[in-house]
């Protein structure tokens, strides 16, 4: 009997250091892998990391592109501002009033001048200004004929009037000289077209040139 249950704890112990030495082996076995696959896990870690941080840098850098966008004016509006670039533009988006508003010839002088005078308003399109001068001399188209033509300053090809007037319009010249700025009364009109017909109109003073002050 006592050698029976020797046996059986010889048995036992022999069982129990197997099931302890199979242990052994899987736990070592499972480190082992855990230790291979650990440079692939840390290498997708920091791929992965890296990846969400460049995605979000992008997703920053666009928002402040976009937040920065800057609408330049079209062809054809003119923006004025107290601190003018050098490189400055007419700009225009609406249409051009360059042309006659209306013309006299010899035929149409009803007090017979050989030379009925053309006058030029330099303007732009909206000017209201430029309007009032312009009624101021249509009253006169019969009494004291002459032709008026619009020079629109923000035309592409009126750069350099631009330069010069875009301060300043309504701008007048009689028979290409400089006459007048800003405003315009009907005696003042009546005096500066009797001169010309009379061939003694001259050039007056204070011709506006805002790209020589700026420049200057």
């Amino acid at each position: 009997m006592v050698i029976s249950n020797t046996t059986r704890h010889s048995q036992r112990a022999a069982l129990t250091s197997s099931h302890h030495s199979s242990l052994r082996r899987h736990y070592f076995l499972l480190l082992s892998g855990i230790t291979s696959i650990m440079p692939t896990v840390t290498n997708a870690f920091f791929i992965s990391t890296n990846h969400h941080h460049h995605h979000r840098r992008n997703n920053q850098l666009t928002t402040s592109i976009s937040h920065r966008n800057v609408h330049l004016p079209k062809r054809n509006s003119i923006q004025l501002s107290s601190t003018t670039s050098d490189e400055e533009q007419p700009t225009t988006t609406n249409n051009s009033v360059t042309g006659p508003i209306y013309e006299m010839t010899n035929d149409d002088d009803n007090n017979n001048n050989n030379n009925p005078p053309n006058i030029k308003l330099f303007t732009k399109e909206g000017c209201t200004l430029c309007d009032k001068v312009k009624d101021i001399l249509l009253e006169l188209k019969t009494s004291h004929p002459h032709s008026l033509y619009a020079v629109d300053i923000t035309d592409e090809d009126k750069q350099v009037w631009f330069d010069k007037y875009k301060y300043d319009i309504p701008v007048l010249h009689m028979n290409e000289v400089y006459w007048t700025k800003h405003r315009l009364t009907r005696e003042e009109a009546i005096e500066a077209i009797e001169e010309a017909v009379g061939g003694v109109f001259v050039g007056r003073g204070g011709e506006p040139d805002a790209g020589r002050l700026e420049h200057g």
